[in-house]
């Protein structure tokens, strides 16, 4: 479920020619440019019915074809300075361009522990986890919503108890978002089924926002800022 930033790597071509001689032209290639790392973070405050309980961030670094995400997020509910509630979760994608070659995933759901291991083989994904172990189709994605491609994908892999999700989901249109003060168009997507949530998108496909119900409270995240990139030379 965010922007792309697939760079060409660039080669250098220096042509010798023979001067005075029949000798043919030598061709002399230079080093190649390795591409650009680039390194993007996406920050959420995580608002229960107006209060904040948490956060949300998802780290996603690319070089070439490979990327890796990484997912943390901490929430903690309290009442009159007590926590009743405490939610942990941790999360690392490798993909291999559109396909994701490996994830492993743990949380902590107010003391309930899970662990879901995914790895990519030639027949599909091998899942292992709490909820047992099985191969899903190799196209699965993980349902860390970072990335607008993925909703369109009819099942996707819950990172919290490793079962199959099947969802669909239906454009709500554009709506206008804040985020660090200045308005922004995003588009609206409600997702379906075993999951469900509505997921917020800008322009450039990066994940700006997300709404659904736990416990009969409504959950809200507010992206600190829509672009936080750096980008750094290997």
């Amino acid at each position: 479920m965010i922007s792309r930033f697939l760079l060409a790597s660039v080669l250098s071509l220096g042509l010798g020619l023979g001067l005075g001689t029949a000798t043919p032209a030598l061709a002399n290639f230079g080093p190649r440019e390795e591409a650009p790392a680039t390194t993007q973070t996406l920050t959420f405050d995580v608002m229960r019915d107006g209060t904040s309980i948490g956060t949300h961030r998802v780290t996603i670094r690319e070089a070439g074809n490979r990327r890796e995400v990484e997912v943390a997020i901490d929430m903690a509910v309290k009442l009159a300075f007590v926590t009743v509630y405490r939610y942990t979760h941790r999360a690392t994608e490798v993909w291999s361009g559109e396909r994701l070659v490996s994830l492993e995933a743990s949380t902590d759901d107010n003391g309930t522990r899970t662990r879901v291991l995914a790895t990519a083989g030639e027949s599909g994904l091998a899942v292992s986890g709490s909820g047992g172990s099985y191969l899903a189709p190799a196209d699965t994605a993980p349902s860390s919503y970072w990335n607008r491609d993925k909703l369109n994908r009819s099942a996707l892999l819950d990172t919290q108890s490793g079962k199959l999700a099947t969802v669909a989901n239906e454009n709500l249109g554009e709506t206008s978002m804040t985020a660090d003060g200045i308005p922004q168009r995003v588009s609206t997507y409600r997702v379906t089924g075993d999951l469900k949530a509505d997921l917020s998108y800008a322009a450039d496909d990066s994940w700006v926002g997300l709404r659904f119900e736990a416990r009969g409270a409504q959950i809200v995240y507010v992206r600190r800022s829509f672009d936080q990139i750096a980008q750094v030379r290997q």
